[in-house]
């Protein structure tokens, strides 16, 4: 019984299978090299971006509901000025950059481990860091947000805070 099992996938392989891979495959021919130099074009244009925008720092936080208000309330007023928000409202990127260069910035987080999270440019390069442990012990634990502002500016290598009311 399991040879003749064997034996009827081999067949529906052979005539099922390869037809349809050599009706699909001129399509992958045509729209492979196309993919191929939408993405070149897009990674040049995105490190354009990364170029145009070094010395950029950007505050990232999301529509979590027990963090967005406090972001917005506690935080957000206090950071320093240069700090660019970008607010991740669902899958939807909200920010008044390039939103698909944003999008890409977030995709390629090296050091993710939640939000909020930081991101710098220098050098033409993008530099993470989350900031997801710290926040929740300063919403959780009730410790002082000060820590959490004065962690957020050393990143960005900020020496100055503003007065946290």
């Amino acid at each position: 019984m399991k040879l003749g099992n064997n034996i009827l996938a081999f067949v529906l392989f052979i005539f099922i299978g390869i037809p349809i891979f050599i009706l699909f495959l001129p399509i992958m021919i045509v729209l492979y090299p196309i993919h191929f130099f939408q993405r070149k074009r897009f990674e040049k244009k995105y490190s354009e971006f990364l170029t145009s925008n070094n010395g950029k720092n950007f505050f990232c936080y999301n529509n979590r509901k027990n963090s967005k208000e406090y972001i917005e309330k506690q935080i957000i007023p206090n950071l320093t000025d240069g700090i660019e928000i970008v607010y991740l409202n669902g899958k939807k990127v909200e920010s008044e950059y390039n939103v698909e260069f944003i999008s890409e910035a977030l995709y390629k987080f090296k050091n993710y481990s939640g939000f909020p999270h930081l991101m710098k440019i220098q050098n033409g390069k993008l530099i993470d860091k989350s900031i997801n442990n710290p926040f929740y012990n300063v919403l959780n634990l009730k410790k002082d947000k000060t820590e959490l502002l004065t962690k957020i500016n050393r990143f960005f290598e900020l020496n100055e805070i503003k007065n946290v009311a």
